[in-house]
């Protein structure tokens, strides 16, 4: 991943040297050597700072477990929902579609989110970009993995 695609509190996969895989990012660094900084919660539930570099990290994918963990509720066949006083999040999963038991799309992820002054929908497929686009209509849903 590229340090540009994170903001802070992003979580990521990180895939070097941390027994703990799932950081959130605390700190971006602008310097050359592009360092990223985050927290993770041991097995104990002790936090604990971490440093660990761009091209270690991967997205963590949008699941229906992450998104029930954290509120959603399971609508229709393909759709987790989140409302609150304010607005509404919608989550639409994208069906695999199989050809001769060849995968023809990597499943994806279609999120609509309504408020009273705006509507927003976009394709993505991992939480940071969930987090991203909470963040963006103003949303503070802390999200839990």
């Amino acid at each position: 991943m590229k340090a540009t695609e994170l903001q802070i509190g992003d979580w990521v996969y990180v895939s070097k040297n941390f027994t703990q895989k799932y950081h959130k990012i605390r700190e971006l660094s602008n310097d050359d050597n592009t360092v990223l900084r985050g927290i993770y919660v041991n097995k104990y539930g002790v936090e604990n700072n971490s440093v660990f570099s761009p091209n270690d990290t991967e997205p963590i994918p949008v699941t229906p477990e992450i998104l029930e963990k954290n509120g959603f509720k399971k609508g229709n066949r393909h759709n987790y929902i989140y409302k609150d006083d304010y607005c509404e999040v919608r989550v639409s999963f994208v069906p695999k579609i199989k050809i001769d038991n060849i995968d023809l799309i990597e499943p994806a992820s279609n999120v609509s989110i309504s408020g009273a002054l705006f509507d927003i929908n976009m394709s993505m497929s991992a939480i940071h970009e969930l987090q991203q686009a909470l963040r963006l209509c103003g949303i503070e849903k802390e999200i839990i993995l």
